[in-house]
């Protein structure tokens, strides 16, 4: 018997068509059938659309949650959009799995349009213009000014500010900066915005400062200090002599509006990391880990605050960070962004200037607020940050 099975097999083997040219090694399909490999360009496409997907998987999963991962985020958000636009042609090449492959960028160009912050309400229908804005509806600017009026003519500057005709400032960087020392400067401007701004009220808590023409009911600074998880590394530098610079990013005025209280907050969360900073030495990651324990300290300190706020609500400022980061994700869930009320499909702030490619300022509403207009304002060269003009009213 084992001599007939030994022929049999054999035979079998002699029998057995010799393998076709880019046949694997065992690749046998249903039926017994070789399986081709795959031609290099196939490959090839399906490595770079596996990497792609992969890649937004791992971002997903990382954004907001690693200090270590920023540098990733600091990309342009419209990569997310531009990148399976470009893959999708070379899904042509792909036999036999090419419209798998262009199913996956599908999925991926959806994610992508979201983490990119596109305005699907600036397209033709997608918004609501047909109700009039109402008389009373309230005119508010949000604008890091870029270390005030350092390097600028204060009178164009103020010009700038008066110019904007609104009944509520929400600015950032009341501040200078020492440069050599590399550290924030206390200054105090308000006499001349007094001058200036004989109609409004002005509060100014560290490098915030708020103006109204309506009036001040209270105020308060949101102290990150309670939320910091590491009060050692995530609290001011030593020898600091200006601790509400880091204390205190985010102020809230509560106003008196037409008989009913309206609260905005006037915001500036700290940066990731600092690019003047040489990255292969320890001083450059002992900033980024800094950074982001002071980062998440005010997104806890502003999501406790807005728990305990019954009023309605406008949150706006530098928040220095774009749709496709997850702290700002998440507050977006608990929040309304003023974006609808744009007529651009791809807002952006930062830098100003000729190619602006992020969107680092928002607005924000909460309760009754309705927003009717949101646009960004050209900083004339004046700051490095666009303004953030928005039209809102309270029921």
């Amino acid at each position: 018997m084992s001599h007939l099975l030994a022929a049999a097999g054999g035979a079998a083997r002699t029998a057995a068509p010799p393998a076709a040219p880019g046949d694997g090694p065992a690749g046998r399909g249903p039926g017994g059938h070789r399986r081709r490999r795959w031609p290099p360009r196939t490959r090839l496409v399906f490595a770079t659309v596996a990497g792609w997907s992969l890649f937004l998987a791992v971002f997903l999963t990382l954004t907001g949650t690693q200090w270590w991962w920023r540098p990733f985020e600091l990309m342009p958000p419209l990569l997310f959009v531009a990148v399976p636009l470009l893959l999708a042609p070379l899904t042509l090449l792909a036999r036999p799995v090419r419209a798998r492959l262009a199913l996956v960028l599908v999925g991926c160009l959806v994610l992508g349009a979201d983490l990119a912050g596109l305005n699907v309400h600036a397209l033709p229908g997608g918004r609501d213009t047909a109700a009039p804005v109402p008389a009373d509806a309230i005119r508010v600017f949000a604008w890091n000014t870029e270390y005030w009026h350092d390097g600028d003519d204060p009178e164009r500057f103020y010009a700038y500010l008066a110019d904007q005709r609104a009944d509520v400032y929400l600015l950032s960087e009341h501040v200078g900066w020492d440069l050599a020392g590399h550290r924030p400067v206390r200054v105090d401007h308000r006499a001349e915005l007094r001058e200036r701004f004989p109609d409004y009220q002005i509060v100014a808590v560290g490098e915030l400062l708020t103006m109204s023409r309506y009036p001040v009911v209270r105020h308060h600074a949101l102290d990150a200090t309670p939320y910091l998880t590491d009060r050692q590394l995530g609290g001011p530098p030593p020898g600091s002599d200006f601790a509400d610079y880091y204390r205190h990013k985010i102020l809230r005025t509560d106003l008196l509006v037409g008989g009913t209280v309206f609260s905005a907050y006037n915001v500036h969360i700290p940066v990731q990391l600092d690019v003047s900073m040489d990255p292969r030495r320890p001083e450059f990651t002992a900033f980024m880990r800094a950074q982001e324990i002071r980062r998440q300290a005010h997104h806890r300190a502003v999501v406790a605050d807005l728990a305990g706020n019954p009023a309605p609500v406008l949150l706006a400022g530098d928040f220095n960070a774009t749709a496709a980061m997850g702290e700002l994700r998440a507050l977006g869930r608990r929040l309304r962004d003023a974006l609808p009320a744009s007529q651009q499909i791809h807002p952006v702030s930062w830098p100003d200037g000729n190619i602006p490619l992020w969107r680092l300022d928002w607005a924000f509403t909460a309760g009754p607020v309705r927003v009717h207009d949101y646009r960004m304002v050209p900083g004339r060269g004046m700051s490095d940050h666009r303004g953030q003009l928005v039209t809102v009213s309270v029921s």
